[in-house]
């Protein structure tokens, strides 16, 4: 997984992620990530299907395979086609689009509870906590990563605010 400090991922994995042994040493950077391409490497993007915004557009131009799954509306033309591209705007979040993929191969009993608390607090962050674009699909996912673990007063709590990063937004 190539890491470049996405403010929003940053924030969930100091909390989630980086205590797992199961995620030891999985975050990386460009310059390693490009160093670990082979002809057989699958990029997976998720959550963007334009390369200007990808965490490495300089990977994605470097790999044969690469795969997007995405929830907006198709916005530009890659160097080349993707390998496979599942682009669904009807969808509330990519983190709906995921649960629903992992819902069709993964028991809900093989998925940790930090997993299903991130892809949770995904489909919170897109639906501005199921107010927003949401649909029977959105509460079925919701309903997989629940019977895995999530538990939304955990995943409430990662948008919680810091004391010191409020009193700093105070003082500003």
């Amino acid at each position: 997984v190539v890491y470049k400090c996405n403010p929003n991922f940053k924030f969930c994995t100091p909390k989630l992620i980086e205590a797992m042994p199961e995620y030891a040493d999985i975050f990386i950077g460009t310059a390693r990530g490009l160093d670990m391409i082979r002809s057989d490497t699958l990029l997976v993007v998720v959550d963007a299907n334009n390369a200007s915004i990808f965490e490495s557009p300089e990977i994605a131009d470097h790999v044969e395979d690469l795969v997007i799954i995405d929830h907006h509306r198709k916005t530009g033309e890659l160097t080349y086609p993707p390998a496979l591209t599942y682009i669904e705007p009807s969808a509330s979040s990519a983190s709906e689009l995921v649960s629903e993929m992992l819902e069709s191969v993964v028991s809900s009993q093989n998925l940790l509870k930090q997993e299903a608390d991130l892809l949770l607090a995904g489909i919170l962050l897109d639906t501005k906590q199921f107010t927003r674009n949401t649909g029977t699909r959105t509460f079925a996912a919701a309903q997989y990563l629940q019977s895995a673990g999530a538990n939304p007063t955990d995943v409430y709590n990662l948008f919680k605010t810091a004391p010191d990063d409020l009193a700093k937004e105070a003082r500003f």
